[in-house]
């Protein structure tokens, strides 16, 4: 999922707001299983949102389903994210 996000985002140049449409229309096709749906939903808001990226999100949310406190990161925009941490 993060990377038909980064594809959609970079190749494209799809805004936030359509790629968070795009992400919750692929979580509602039944024909399709997505890995840690309730984490890629949780990215999906973060994106909508215009908090953070998904791909951001998306990693702390996968952190925080692991279990782990929190997720370290050099990147400031990131810090600013549930489930991360600034290293």
């Amino acid at each position: 999922m993060a990377e038909t996000v980064w594809v959609l985002d970079s190749v494209y140049g799809i805004g936030r707001e359509d790629l968070a449409k795009a992400v919750e229309r692929l979580l509602a096709t039944d024909n399709l299983s997505i890995q840690n749906e309730r984490q890629v939903y949780i990215a999906m808001t973060v994106l909508e949102s215009g908090t953070g990226s998904f791909s951001d999100a998306l990693i702390g949310a996968l952190g925080t389903w692991t279990g782990r406190s929190a997720t370290l990161t050099f990147d400031r925009k990131a810090a600013r994210l549930p489930g991360f941490q600034l290293a």
